[in-house]
């Protein structure tokens, strides 16, 4: 299969010398200091290898440590990510705008790569695709050069993949019983070329395509309109599914054209499903009837489902399954005057899960590495008409080359053009949509076909609509050894059971009964995600499967969420830094994937509301409760240290984040409280060095927000929870992250010196970089001094005017409550 890869097939340059363009001169200015850095880097130490690229003059020695890297993700590895396909957004950044598709063999590197693993191959896919244009607010501006190579490569990959089923099932093939699973012996470096080592790493390569001879029509009916038809309760107990071999995944087929034939559809199913996605997300904006509109195009989508189509996410095991419906009765739009996203329930299953009983060993096998160094054989697949079409079509498209020098013209060209267009009219990014109404408009707003306009009075919101946790959070029993754990480590700052009568006072709280509790819950949190699954699970013909599951998605179109995609890959990295350092810091995140230069995909988080639609709930309904801390020492009375310990520990890691990253747009529609405790930040298009308000910048000189409401709840700013725990866990996690401060400095700097110049975030330019660095070394000489500065910060930042007032403008402007 990998072995009929020409050398050079993608390259669009010859070795010609050319002048670097200008905009990218000041990479190697920025990335110098790193060209001393030891030369003897593990294979696992991912960003040190990629570093690399960037610095080393010959460019040789850090593609054959690439190519000893592992390709895909370890999802058993609950600390750190050490695989490449996590900083693809950097890996295509350097082979894009510091390489110019000029580098022979590190094209060949991301092509083996992509051959190897079909997961790697779409994130790649979606990544250039991503680049290839940069939307403005007068026009968009192509990367010509960046295009033609992403077509290509798509050609190169449909071709790569010809016969096959791309899901991760291919695991069914092996039988997992006969493998040895000693760890120590797959480890060993004489078994690399194994046969069980081959077949393990061919689960990234999917399964043979096999066609169908039975149909089940209520498979192919369910979710469509023909379903409809037939609803009632005996047709809907003789559809259910007995078997999960009745399912038959095939290739996905577009509802908005023909089926194309010019090339293989394995690796086209997934991008074409979502492509779809996207397309009603647009056509949704000019449609009056919006919810009609879109229901019946998911309808219409269910009708080519189940296929072999899965949630392209980075981090996260749920794309290992496959999508058998859209759960259509669950999508709602949430128009504005431009756009219309809309929310997306999926039902997978993962069908390795269906056919064996040891889930933990499919894990283990299914995380098992893989390296651009592997040699796999070939599958056998008959050469068809629309194979030797599309081979027609390779050597015709991808043998073009074009010289470096027109490499850079190109690029620079359209960098010039789009400076031009940034000048001539900035986007107003306070009028971005963000993805908090997704939380805080009730079931009314959000079905309306009717389109929110600007409103000069406060809109009138109530419940929210709940999002679903998917990041496992990082937890630390406290049961059992809570007490040997503060006498060996009193600084580990959690929250003690001796001290639980100072912090549940008589007076703070109210005592609710069941009925009251439940109602409550029901009205800030909404409907569980373990209720929603129940009720949508009763209801699905595919209710047995014992893999079956949801998917929560945000879709959007017309936004730029390369920023925000590459903002949520910062926090992941924040987050690991506190897992590897230790900490009990908690950072509840989500996923972002930018599918196009102004679309793409948001994980949504279940059991949550916004801080700012709990507000309005506390002051129009439940007034009973004096303010946030009371709610919340009501609410989580029964466990109110946990809830406590979920609290002060999501405050603290947020607020270390807010603080190194400079996010801004914190009023509180975009900061959520989950049903256990957390506080969770979304919205990060306001970061490192641009902020709202043009040139107001209410919060330009506060260091994070940290409200006298938030630390109310901690028994306010003497109360022993924010002495005690908040104060020196802040000062722990400021220690850890200036220690492993390279970490995320490497990931902006790598991202600022290609395509980031084009995302806001870089406004200042080097100078964010610049910032970023005195906020991780600020001038101290000693731990002492560190930690006096520590609580300057936090000093500075609690009950500040400035984030006060910010949250006064956001409430006369578009009614967000404080």
């Amino acid at each position: 299969m990998n072995d009929d890869i020409p050398k050079g097939c993608l390259c669009y340059t010859k070795k010609v010398k050319g002048e670097i363009p200008k905009t990218f001169k000041k990479a190697n200015k920025i990335l110098s200091k790193y060209k001393n850095n030891n030369l003897n880097i593990s294979d696992d130490d991912i960003l040190d290898v990629i570093i690399r690229l960037y610095v080393a003059e010959n460019k040789s020695n850090a593609i054959a440590m690439l190519q000893r890297c592992r390709i895909n993700p370890n999802f058993g590895n609950n600390l750190q990510r050490k695989d490449l396909e996590y900083f693809i957004p950097q890996i295509v950044n350097f082979m894009v705008f510091h390489q110019h598709l000029s580098d022979d063999n590190f094209i060949q590197f991301v092509l083996k790569a992509s051959s190897l693993d079909f997961f790697f191959a779409h994130q790649v896919f979606f990544q250039l695709k991503s680049q290839s244009q940069i939307i403005t607010a007068n026009e968009p501006v192509t990367f010509t050069i960046v295009k033609k190579f992403t077509d290509n490569f798509f050609l190169k990959m449909s071709h790569n993949y010809a016969g096959n089923l791309l899901i991760a099932s291919n695991i069914l093939q092996i039988d997992l019983e006969e493998i040895n699973l000693n760890k120590n012996n797959l480890n060993t470096s004489n078994e690399i070329n194994s046969p069980t080592k081959s077949s393990l790493q061919q689960v990234y390569q999917g399964t043979l395509r096999i066609e169908s001879m039975k149909i089940n029509e209520n498979i192919s009916n369910y979710g469509t309109k023909e379903w409809n038809k037939n609803d009632n309760k005996l047709y809907f107990e003789n559809a259910v599914l007995k078997n999960y071999k009745e399912i038959h995944l095939q290739d996905y087929n577009s509802i908005f054209g023909k089926r194309q034939t010019n090339f293989d559809t394995a690796f086209f199913s997934n991008i074409s499903f979502w492509d779809d996605i996207m397309k009603i997300c647009d056509e949704l904006s000019k449609a009056k009837k919006k919810t009609e509109f879109l229901h019946s195009c998911l309808q219409k989508m269910n009708e080519n489902l189940p296929a072999a189509v899965y949630v392209p996410f980075v981090g996260n095991s749920i794309r290992n399954h496959a999508v058998l419906k859209i759960v259509y009765k669950e999508s709602r739009v949430f128009s504005t005057k431009m756009r219309s996203p809309f929310s997306l329930v999926l039902e997978l299953y993962r069908p390795e899960i269906e056919e064996k009983n040891n889930s933990l060993i499919v894990e283990e096998q299914i995380s098992f590495p893989i390296t651009a160094n592997t040699n796999l054989k070939s599958k056998k697949v008959e050469r068809t008409q629309s194979h030797l079409l599309q081979d027609d079509l390779k050597l015709d498209e991808i043998q073009r080359r074009f010289s470096q020098v027109d490499i850079q013209k190109s690029i620079q060209n359209e960098f010039m053009q789009l400076k031009f267009n940034q000048l001539k009219s900035s986007i107003d990014q306070n009028q971005l949509d963000g993805t908090s109404k997704f939380y805080c408009l009730n079931d009314d707003s959000v079905n309306s076909d009717i389109e929110q306009i600007d409103q000069k009075e406060i809109p009138k919101y109530s419940t929210t609509y709940s999002l679903q946790e998917n990041v496992q959070a990082f937890s630390i029993e406290e049961n059992s050894n809570i007490e040997q754990v503060e006498k060996e480590e009193k600084d580990i700052l959690l929250i003690s059971k001796m001290h639980r009568n100072s912090y549940l006072q008589a007076e703070k709280g109210i005592t609710l009964n069941r009925e009251e509790y439940n109602e409550l819950k029901r009205t800030i949190f909404g409907e569980s995600s373990s209720q929603q699954e129940e009720r949508i699970k009763s209801q699905s013909i595919f209710k047995n499967l014992k893999s079956w599951r949801l998917a929560h998605l945000i879709i959007k179109t017309g936004d730029n969420l390369k920023q925000e995609q590459f903002a949520l890959q910062l926090i992941s990295q924040f987050d690991q830094i506190f897992k590897k350092s230790g900490l009990p810091l908690k950072l509840r995140s989500y996923e972002v994937l930018s599918l196009g230069p102004d679309c793409g995909i948001i994980e949504m988080i279940k059991n949550a509301t916004t801080i700012d639609s709990l507000q309005k709930n506390l002051r129009k309904k439940y007034q009973q409760f004096m303010n946030f801390s009371d709610f919340f020492r009501s609410f989580f009375r029964n466990n109110i240290d946990q809830a406590l310990q979920n609290y002060v520990q999501s405050l603290t890691a947020y607020g270390l984040v807010c603080y190194f990253l400079q996010v801004k747009d914190r009023h509180n529609g975009n900061i959520l409280l989950d049903s256990e405790g957390h506080l969770i930040h979304i919205d990060f298009g306001f970061f490192l060095s641009n902020a709202p308000g043009k040139g107001m910048e209410f919060e330009g000189k506060v260091p994070f927000k940290l409200l006298s409401d938030y630390i109310q709840v901690l028994g306010g700013a003497k109360g022993t929870l924010f002495k005690e725990n908040f104060r020196k866990l802040f000062y722990k996690g400021f220690k850890a992250c200036q220690q492993h401060q390279k970490e995320i400095l490497l990931l902006v700097e790598m991202m600022y010196t290609g395509h980031g110049t084009t995302l806001p975030c870089f406004q200042k330019g080097e100078q964010a970089i610049k910032e970023l660095y005195a906020r991780f070394n600020p001038r101290v000489k000693s731990d002492a001094e560190l930690y006096v500065h520590v609580q300057e910060l936090i000093n500075h930042s609690l009950d500040n005017w400035r984030a006060r007032w910010y949250d006064k403008f956001q409430y006369f402007a578009q009614g967000v409550f404080y």
